[in-house]
């Protein structure tokens, strides 16, 4: 006999119970090369000087962290077939995401600082103003505040992660990588 609905939503997470499917995709298929990007951006460096030195450490930054979403956006896409029920199942699939989401917001950061543009204007509801919200509620709360019911900062559904405050689907993450991982391909 497992745990009953009741269990999971009140000692392990919110709405746990009502997970069926988690629509986590993999980006495997459209990205293959992702493991050789390192190796082809530090070659162009060399036979190519296609990066200046001073904008060096930035390209591998980003590309740094776009690989690491990468990565964690499939160790979180295999997790998610797993049984949803499975307590272990259900942490491994949010550690992977709250990792995933930090490594695009510094990549994403990274890229705003260099060319001097804002991604969001504060409060205007974007999908980079929400994965900024996620990053930093998901690094700076004190669990011992959180409001009562809630095990967790941050809480997965079917089709996305959420606070109390926001939501970003599954799909508006991925989209999130997949521009990362194009800005990554031109850098390598």
């Amino acid at each position: 006999m497992g745990i009953s609905n009741y269990a999971l939503d009140t000692f392990v997470a919110q709405d746990m119970s009502k997970l069926t499917q988690l629509s986590i995709k993999s980006l495997a298929g459209e990205f293959p090369n992702t493991d050789k990007w390192f190796a082809q951006f530090v070659l162009r460096r060399i036979f190519h000087g296609h990066v200046s030195d001073e904008k060096a450490a930035l390209a591998f930054a980003i590309i740094r962290r776009t690989h690491s979403a990468l990565q964690e956006w499939e160790l979180a896409s295999v997790a998610a077939q797993g049984n949803l029920r499975s307590v272990a199942t259900y942490f491994s699939v949010l550690h992977h995401l709250e990792s995933c989401i930090s490594a695009i917001w510094q990549g994403l950061e990274f890229a705003r600082k260099s060319l001097s543009q804002e991604l969001f204007k504060k409060g205007d509801g974007s999908t980079y103003a929400r994965i900024n919200w996620i990053y930093n509620v998901s690094r700076h709360f004190d669990p011992e505040a959180l409001p009562q019911g809630d095990n967790h900062r941050v809480w997965l559904s079917d089709q996305a992660i959420h606070t109390r405050e926001q939501t970003v689907t599954f799909d508006e993450l991925r989209e999130a990588i997949v521009m990362l991982a194009r800005v990554s391909e031109k850098l390598a």
